[in-house]
């Protein structure tokens, strides 16, 4: 006689052949739209799009897309959270917080504790598959990435940081995390130095090799990027000829940066 069928998925999932899902899986679940949760006694907001043709049943990769200083959760969503929703085929369910004051400070973690919060009720409600729950932003929204990699190290399986700095903390940040740094070296808000910074925490945690991470000439129009031998989780380094953008193009128009990113969180991370 055969087993029953959850002893088969949990043996299946044991071994690593099933997704790692939330309990939100065969739930009716969320719509795409506006959402409010309480943090630390503030009204706090994001949105989220849930991919048309939703199916319960089958666990859907998670990616966070923070804001910008001086910008918000609209803004993410208007520009197809970075330019990764036109690229998901309805595999990805995206979500963009509002940051306080326009931004993430992150004061005692409340930033963090926000992402817990819409972690929590987007895993609860909708079918997650917990091996691919990402995070990318620019700027400010690349700080506040790379602190859930800090922070949340167990969640967020890889991270993309556009034109980031170390603004919004890194609370731990001991632990490896794949990392995609992008970054101009003709930043004029945040220098080149500061995301350079970040990439280098992540190349000492993730066990790589040190390697020549050549950089295009500013005004270039032109991107390079540097694939690191890493032993533990890979990293990635993309300098861009360009200012502080978090669109970066080549002198040809082309927007590289969503495709990449797509392609490090879904096929190298």
């Amino acid at each position: 006689m055969l087993p029953p069928s959850s002893i088969i998925l949990g043996l299946a999932a044991m071994a690593g052949l099933v997704d790692a899902q939330t309990a939100g899986c065969g739930k009716q679940g969320l719509q795409s739209g506006v959402y409010n949760v309480q943090v630390n006694g503030r009204n706090r907001q994001y949105t989220l799009k849930v991919p048309n043709g939703y199916n319960n049943q089958r666990a859907h990769n998670l990616v966070f897309g923070y804001h910008w200083l001086g910008g918000s959760m609209q803004n993410v969503a208007d520009a197809g959270y970075y330019g990764l929703d036109p690229l998901s085929q309805g595999s990805t369910i995206f979500v963009a917080p509002n940051g306080l004051n326009a931004g993430w400070a992150n004061n005692g973690g409340e930033d963090i504790t926000f992402t817990d919060a819409i972690l929590a009720n987007i895993n609860n409600n909708l079918c997650v598959d917990e091996k691919k729950i990402f995070a990318t932003g620019f700027s400010y929204g690349g700080a506040m990435s790379f602190s859930v990699a800090c922070a949340r190290p167990n969640v967020f399986r890889a991270v993309a940081p556009i034109a980031g700095a170390e603004l919004s903390g890194c609370n731990g940040g001991n632990t490896p995390v794949a990392y995609l740094g992008i970054h101009g070296v003709a930043d004029s808000v945040l220098p080149v130095d500061r995301g350079r910074a970040l990439r280098d925490r992540f190349l000492n945690v993730n066990g790589c090799a040190s390697k020549n991470a050549p950089e295009p000439n500013r005004g270039s129009g032109t991107h390079i990027k540097t694939e690191y031998s890493c032993s533990k989780r890979p990293v990635w380094w993309i300098a861009h000829g360009g200012d502080h953008v978090g669109d970066p193009r080549d002198s040809n128009g082309s927007l590289w940066a969503p495709g990449e990113t797509w392609n490090f969180f879904n096929n190298v991370a």
